[in-house]
């Protein structure tokens, strides 16, 4: 794909992940949710549940509602990451707040990826940007909410109503939305990202 190629005619897979906790560098991913996108059409939807081989801390078990029990006997992570990325191939993926996803999962950066956070914040300068926030403003039902795939699904159904809103910004390629991530990036602090 083509950095001129136009939004509208390319395929996204919004992800998401949830984690043994919030520290990359000690915690481990426990779930990931890919929901593919074509046309503006939800399509094929992929959860896998993993084997972290570690403790789910409380505070994230509270979140997200996966022990360390319930995820016995599931695939590791090693094993499941080369079917995760087999789904994602040819499209672009799409992330909230995808610094996060990235530092998990390090392998995602071979991908082309937009970020609905940084495009929600070129789009609607003084706007929340928080997915609730913006799951509110378009209308979007919070289901599934912190769990990989409620959350991917949220992330595409979001895309879905910033794409009419690039258009009518002039942004109508992946380079223009590039573009427009790193002009809403400009003068945020890096863990405000």
């Amino acid at each position: 794909m083509s950095p001129k190629t136009p939004l509208e005619a390319l395929a996204y897979t919004a992800i998401d992940l949830e984690a043994t906790g919030l520290d990359p560098t000690r915690d481990r991913p426990v779930a990931l949710g890919a929901v593919r996108l074509v046309g503006g059409r939800l399509g094929p939807e992929l959860e896998l549940l993993l084997d972290p081989g570690r403790p789910v801390r409380r505070e994230a078990q509270a979140l997200h509602g996966l022990s360390r029990e319930a995820l016995k006997g599931r695939p590791t992570l090693k094993e499941a990451l080369p079917p995760f990325l087999a789904f994602l191939q040819g499209t672009v993926l799409l992330a909230h707040q995808a610094h996060v996803d990235l530092a998990f999962l390090p392998a995602l950066k071979r991908f082309p990826l937009l970020d609905t956070y940084l495009l929600a914040r070129f789009l609607l300068p003084g706007a929340d940007p928080r997915l609730e926030a913006l799951a509110a403003r378009f209308g979007i039902p919070l289901l599934g909410r912190h769990t990989a795939l409620g959350d991917a699904r949220l992330v595409a159904e979001v895309f879905r109503h910033l794409l009419p809103l690039l258009e009518a910004a002039g942004v109508r390629t992946l380079e223009g939305a590039r573009l427009a991530e790193r002009r809403a990036a400009e003068g945020l602090r890096p863990w405000s990202l």
